[in-house]
């Protein structure tokens, strides 16, 4: 995909004022000239967040995440910068324009679009046949049986196959979608099963449909259900990877979920869609499922954008601890806390919400044990550990898995707690530790948000900095003196305000700065209090800039004179010195003279 241009990046944040899109995920309270709320990046109990409209910025005074409209959906939102580009120019119908990538990636981006109409389309048409078609009656029943009414059918927009060879694609026709589109979309098939074949037939057919979307919420893929408990088919069909849909890239639920896994910086991840819409629909929110019983990499780390901890709520069977086993080296590679959430035999967490209620499933969740010690208890209670050979097996499992924990105090503190448990040395265990390959995968991690420090700066060159920010004369005088990075490291952010050029407001000149400098120049500028105007800018920004030279001057001056009692310097060295004490007494004598 092409670069975004710099045109439409301009006018998607032009386009969105700040205090309607904080807004809309949050309330905010007028304060003054301002709006504030609880900060949603740390927990506060007094409101320190704060939204300024005139420089169309916010600022956190307790934690100083800060900056502009396209940052604050970057962090709230964890999306890189082209995403929520994206999303800010979907919400304000502003077209992207993307720097020429060829024919051919004009081509796929064009597909890519038709593809994500045609499985709104389809979704919605199988959602009506779930709703509505009287042969889906034994889909309903099916998904009463499970908790599931029309309301919760609704919000997850549940829908019906109709046992037909090719209903499905009929309708895709009837809506002007092409035969090329329809076969790239994986919902139809060219292999015919049925007699004669030779002709496209539908993927899924007699099955609930289970719309899978990517974490904007866009339907890129569907999974069914078999209806017939007879049927040789399997049980669960998924879409085969295209363009909009990468299996091991793509995580459920998590367009719902996505907040509350950022708010408990947990996820507990459930092996199916239905065990995961009944935790939900009982307020157990911070859930998720993997498409496939095991993480991938990408999986792993989409999720450690949003949480730390991962709580793997898998069936007790032997299927379910294979899971966990393969899960284990992307989520511990990823330097998440892994933790193994254990139900009674014969449960899942519908099962177990269903009958015993969402306050006992959290108390088992609460009960969660480290990977680690789960395996122990659970070889120990198997008899595995009353032989040698037994903790042999057991300390070959854990090696591997153990050498991916990223954090050294961590993983030391396990290996204590191992060799305490297995009564053997630490060298058997350090052994073992040869950590596996983690799956490869051709796609770049989308990365996960860093802190980002801001630039430090003195009383005075702050108060530059805003004087030069808000008045072109004082830019256009400080054009006239030596660059400010002579003064302090901070001067680089005022070198690049006044190197900006002429700008028609304060809000121009701050995103010309951070397009250049970044967001540790973005978190700085947001964080300065311009509740209150500076009266006579010009004169004041001479006067501090004057006073910062002319402090940097002498300071420079006094380490001269004490260099001058050095004895290995000769008379001729000394000369020089005195030559250069003098040169900065009348630079500080002009720099001082009052304008």
């Amino acid at each position: 995909m092409g670069l975004i241009s710099e045109e439409s990046i301009q006018r998607v944040a032009e386009a969105n004022d700040i205090v309607e899109v904080i807004g809309s995920y949050f309330p905010l309270k007028r304060a003054g000239t301002s709006y504030r709320a609880l900060c949603p990046f740390h927990r506060e109990k007094s409101p320190s967040f704060h939204v300024n409209p005139a420089r169309q910025n916010f600022h956190c005074f307790g934690c100083g995440a800060g900056g502009g409209v396209l940052r604050f959906v970057m962090d709230y939102e964890h999306v890189d910068f082209p995403t929520a580009v994206k999303r800010l120019a979907q919400r304000a119908g502003i077209p992207i324009i993307e720097e020429a990538g060829g024919p051919d990636e004009d081509r796929k981006r064009g597909l890519r679009q038709r593809l994500l109409a045609l499985h709104g389309e389809a979704a919605e048409w199988f959602h009506r046949k779930l709703l509505k078609a009287p042969e889906a009656e034994t889909a309903r029943a099916y998904l009463k049986s499970r908790g599931i009414g029309s309301e919760v059918a609704k919000s997850w927009q549940l829908g019906y196959a109709p046992d037909s060879w090719d209903a499905a694609l009929e309708f895709l026709r009837e809506r002007k979608f092409t035969p090329e589109e329809i076969s790239q979309s994986g919902l139809a098939s060219a292999k015919d099963e049925s007699e004669g074949g030779g002709h496209a037939y539908s993927r899924f057919r007699d099955r609930v449909m289970f719309p899978i979307r990517n974490d904007y919420g866009e339907v890129v893929a569907f999974s069914g259900r078999v209806l017939d408990a007879t049927a040789k088919s399997a049980k669960y069909v998924n879409s085969p990877e295209t363009l909009l849909f990468t299996k091991g890239r793509v995580l459920y639920g998590l367009d719902k979920t996505k907040r509350d896994l950022i708010d408990k910086k947990t996820a507990i991840v459930c092996e199916g869609q239905i065990d995961l819409i009944s935790a939900y629909e009982a307020g157990v929110r911070h859930v998720i499922a993997p498409q496939g019983t095991a993480f991938t990499s990408d999986q792993a780390r989409l999720l450690s954008r949003f949480v730390e901890k991962v709580l793997l709520c898998f069936d007790s069977d032997r299927a379910g601890q294979q899971a966990v086993s393969r899960s284990l080296p992307a989520l511990l590679a990823n330097g998440l806390d892994v933790r193994i959430v254990e139900l009674p035999d014969g449960d899942d967490p519908d099962s177990f919400i269903r009958s015993q209620g969402a306050e006992a499933f959290l108390a088992q969740v609460e009960g969660a044990k480290n990977y680690f010690r789960h395996s122990v208890d659970r070889a120990r209670v198997s008899g595995m550990l009353d032989e040698p050979a037994g903790i042999a097996k057991l300390v070959k499992q854990l090696g591997p898995p153990l050498a991916l924990v990223s954090d050294a105090a961590l993983r030391d503190s396990l290996v204590a707690s191992l060799t305490t448990d297995l009564a053997i040395p630490r060298d058997a265990i350090r052994a073992a530790m040869k950590a596996p390959s983690v799956e490869s995968s051709e796609s770049e991690p989308a990365e996960a948000l860093r802190a980002v420090e801001s630039i430090p700066l003195s009383q005075g060159m702050a108060i530059l900095v805003r004087l030069a920010l808000a008045d072109e004369t004082v830019r256009e005088w400080l054009r006239q003196q030596p660059p400010a990075t002579e003064i302090e490291s901070g001067g680089r952010l005022l070198d690049a305000i006044v190197n900006v050029g002429p700008k028609d407001s304060e809000l121009a000149v701050i995103q010309a700065v951070v397009a250049d400098m970044g967001e540790a120049a973005e978190r700085t500028l947001s964080a300065m209090d311009v509740r209150y105007a500076l009266d006579e800018p010009l004169p004041r920004a001479q006067q501090i800039w004057n006073g910062l030279l002319g402090q940097k001057l002498r300071d420079r001056m006094e380490g001269l004179k004490n260099s001058l009692g050095n004895p290995a310097f000769t008379t001729e060295q000394r000369g020089k010195i005195q030559k250069q004490i003098l040169d900065l007494k009348i630079r500080v004598a002009d720099v001082l003279r009052p304008v």
